[in-house]
């Protein structure tokens, strides 16, 4: 029976094989399942002590991070599986799933010296964390078990007559031999024979030879340390080190050594109390007491492979001297460690596939994300040596900044998924799933095209960062400016097409607008204004496009498609080329095609809102929208059209209750600082939305959809909510009229006035004042005198479409 420790990894196996159903054929699916994967269950001494075996963390993965309390979780579960033996002799300890690609060819080795690399190294996809505590574990119990054993012996060896000691003497060498190769590799000839059973890439590297042998990573540099230090001791006859782990000097010591070094003196200090026969901390079991450990020949055959000699047992029971009861007792625990603690090992076929099968068995942990993993082939690229002074650097260490700025996990993850969906869009013009081994393959598959062409990886990394650039910045917060542009390049139009499209989650343009953004970063002179002036009109396009298209149906109308296929450059109605960077073919790679022009872009918007949209001019605009309830649609959207109507929009004396355009700058609406003012923050329905509300018509309410519609929708002051409430018509356009007064003193004498014909509002008259505001729009409706019925709600619905129309249609238009 074995214990699932509270450390372990649900497995699913319908879970892993899945990946697979939609890529193999069915004939093959058996065959080729065995060389995808395989999977075992080995004790730690199966899996660390084959020879010539080397575990090998890749760059991406994260460094040691293990808490206290995860490690007193690993030792009170090898206890309580050690204590379990007593009354179940199958009793394991399993501490889960490692996920590793057998990695046949040495391609993740970076650096390495081929012929001087163990013949099986196991790249370790998913739990060096685990691995990384139990070869410290291990390297801890082999320094304390030899400096118990000298304690007890004093470097000599006891008398054959004394069986007990002899035993405990021998069982020591034992059990100190595999601890010691579990941990590290004693080669059979080279200046420097020791290798680290597990290193780092990029900052390790096994080799025989000085000074090729490098061991610079907080688990390397630990166990080659211990093990060199134990080696000579042991050559000299010295007394043995009581080993305790040091965080190097600043310039040579590597993040995680100090969490490394926390833990194992934690293990330290754990190993005393339990070979004093304590418990190792205050919620943690005790070793089962030595007299029942030496008089249960059950429990030494499942820890130890064999009983005790009799006298051994014996001396064991009978309270011995304090040093041989320590010894004792930590090489149970050792041989239980070594034989009872059993992880299941995974091999993969390649990286893509291990990271699926991690994927698919993963619950509980943290998978790395696309950019983590994109990491080492940057380096890799670049060259070890040459990669920390590279332009490539630079730009990959901007990128990873913006993801790392999220906590890890859901954040991190979902941060990179729209970072890269909205790259591979602007690369390549490639609708990016959202699955994380899709993201993976993309990044290496396109990087991999750029191997040999240091410019072509230049770009491509250039893409990134300015695809990162814009998304961390004005996308995220139209208050941030644009990075890497003159201060006033982001400009109020700007500011207010980007907080609209994101407040629409129109993320689709991000891969359009990445383009022209890291065209106006890499002009210069007046090149770069002219660029900047080119990225607010595009903006302006797009915006238009969006607020036309979305607002003359139901639906999205399957927009996103749009904006695919002119990344692409597919069915473009005008021939306008692609406007993604690259082509996903490798003949086409390298190559930087020039982005269309605005004027381009623009024709290419209105074809396609003509033809794909149905909107071709203003009649088609109208006739397809007037009926739609646009608050139910968007209120986004919805707010945006209202805004675009209001623009410099005023009252309409010949025709009450209507707004027409009026001179440039009458009534400036259409603008950042508009789209968040709180006078403009509220759609107020002026019909309320609830049938049969006091003095409103009921025809209003026999198309339920009416009251949805912009005839009967107007801006108003968040504040006054409560006042306008579902009061009568009557009333009603009274306090339009005030609160959109040109001035308080005339706002004060309207409220009056109503107050005198028994008119109360919840609000006080100063509140009522103070949110007044200049708003011809709510001036216009108040000045209707007549009945508020379904044939004015037509009216004014066509009116406000029209004036969205003559509003945006110009930024379409060349």
């Amino acid at each position: 029976m074995h214990r699932l420790s509270r450390l372990s990894c649900g497995v699913n196996r319908s879970a892993v094989r899945q990946p697979y159903s939609n890529r193999l054929d069915r004939d093959t699916v058996a065959t080729e399942a065995k060389e995808i994967f395989d999977a075992n269950t080995r004790s730690l001494k199966e899996l660390l002590c084959q020879n010539g075996l080397g575990l090998y963390i890749p760059a991406y993965q994260r460094p040691y991070g293990w808490d206290k309390a995860k490690v007193s979780r690993l030792i009170d579960d090898t206890l309580h599986g050690l204590a379990g033996l007593a009354s179940s002799p199958d009793t394991f300890t399993f501490l889960g799933t490692v996920i590793t690609i057998h990695d046949t060819n040495f391609a993740t080795v970076h650096p390495a010296v081929r012929s001087e690399t163990p013949s099986k190294v196991l790249t370790v996809i998913d739990g060096q964390q685990r691995l990384t505590t139990l070869l410290a574990l291990t390297a801890c119990l082999h320094a304390q078990i030899r400096v118990r054993h000298w304690r007890l012996f004093r470097g000599s060896q006891p008398s054959v007559e004394d069986e007990a000691l002899t035993y405990l003497h021998d069982q020591t060498q034992q059990v100190l031999a595999p601890l010691a190769m579990s941990f590290a590799e004693v080669q059979q000839y080279g200046d420097v024979r020791i290798y680290p059973r597990m290193i780092r890439a990029f900052v390790d590297q096994w080799a025989r030879k000085r000074p090729n042998n490098i061991y610079d990573s907080p688990l390397a540099h630990l166990i080659f340390d211990y093990a060199t230090r134990a080696q000579e001791e042991d050559a000299s006859g010295t007394r043995p080190t009581d080993y305790r782990a040091r965080v190097r000097d600043e310039d040579v010591s590597a993040e995680g050594e100090a969490d490394l070094v926390r833990r194992y003196a934690d293990m330290r200090g754990y190993l005393n109390r339990l070979a004093a026969g304590e418990a190792g901390a205050e919620d943690m079991e005790a070793l089962p007491p030595l007299a029942v450990l030496a008089a249960d020949p059950g429990l030494q055959r499942a820890t130890l492979g064999h009983e005790m000699p009799l006298a051994a047992s014996s001396y064991l029971q009978e309270e011995p001297a304090t040093s041989a009861a320590e010894l004792a007792r930590l090489l149970i625990l050792a041989a239980y460690v070594l034989n009872r603690i059993a992880l299941t090992v995974v091999q993969g076929k390649d990286e893509n596939y291990a990271f699926t099968i991690f994927e698919s068995l993963n619950t509980t942990g943290e998978p790395l994300t696309a950019i983590e993993t994109f990491g080492p082939r940057v380096v890799r690229a670049e060259g070890l040596g040459e990669y920390s002074s590279s332009p490539a650097r630079a730009l990959f260490d901007d990128v990873k900044s913006y993801v790392e700025g999220f906590r890890a996990g859901d954040p991190r993850q979902n941060a990179t998924r729209d970072l890269l969906v909205a790259f591979a869009l602007a690369e390549t013009g490639t609708k990016l799933s959202k699955r994380l081994a899709d993201q993976r393959m993309y990044l290496k598959d396109e990087f991999e095209r750029y191997v040999h062409s240091p410019q072509g990886r230049y770009e491509f990394l250039t893409s990134l960062r300015d695809t990162s650039s814009l998304v961390r910045s004005t996308w995220a917060d139209a208050a941030q400016p644009l990075p890497d542009l003159p201060a006033d390049s982001t400009t109020d139009t700007i500011r207010l097409c980007m907080s609209f499209l994101r407040q629409m989650n129109h993320s689709v343009t991000l891969g359009l607008m990445a383009r022209y953004y890291s065209r106006a970063v890499r002009a210069t002179g007046e090149a770069r204004l002219d660029a900047a002036r080119d990225l607010e009109a595009v903006l302006k396009a797009v915006t238009a496009f969006t607020v036309l298209w979305r607002g003359s149906r139901r639906t999205t109308g399957n927009i996103d498609q749009q904006h695919r296929e002119l990344m692409m450059g597919t069915d473009n109605r005008t021939g306008m080329p692609r406007i993604a960077r690259s082509k996903r073919r490798a003949e086409d790679a390298g190559m930087c095609h020039e982005l269309p022009s605005v004027t381009a872009l623009r024709a290419e918007l209105s074809a396609r809102l003509a033809s794909a949209g149905g909107v071709a001019d203003r009649e088609q605009w109208l006739s397809l929208s007037k009926s739609l309830p646009h608050y139910s649609i968007s209120t986004t959207l919805t707010r945006f059209m209202l805004l675009a109507a209001y623009h410099d929009s005023v009252e309409d004396s010949g025709d009450p209750g209507l707004l027409r355009q009026g001179r440039p700058d009458a009534n400036p609406c259409l603008n950042w600082q508009s789209w968040n003012k709180s006078e403009l923050m509220t759609i107020e329905h002026v019909a309320p939305q609830q049938m049969n509300s006091p003095g409103w018509a009921s025809e209003l309410y026999a198309d339920k959809e009416l009251v949805d519609r912009l005839g009967n929708l107007c801006l108003a002051p968040k504040a006054v909510n409560s006042s306008l409430g579902i009061r009568p018509w009557a009333e009603k356009r009274v306090l339009y009229r005030a609160l959109g007064s040109r001035t308080h003193e005339e706002a004060l004498a309207q409220l009056e006035a109503a107050q005198e014909r028994g008119i109360t509002f919840v609000q006080s008259t100063e509140e009522l004042v103070n949110a007044s505001h200049h708003m011809p729009h709510l001036v216009a409706v108040g000045q209707r005198s007549e009945e508020w019925n379904v044939e004015f709600v037509d009216e004014r619905t066509e009116r406000v479409l029209g004036l969205v129309w003559d509003r945006l249609r110009p930024w379409l238009e060349a």
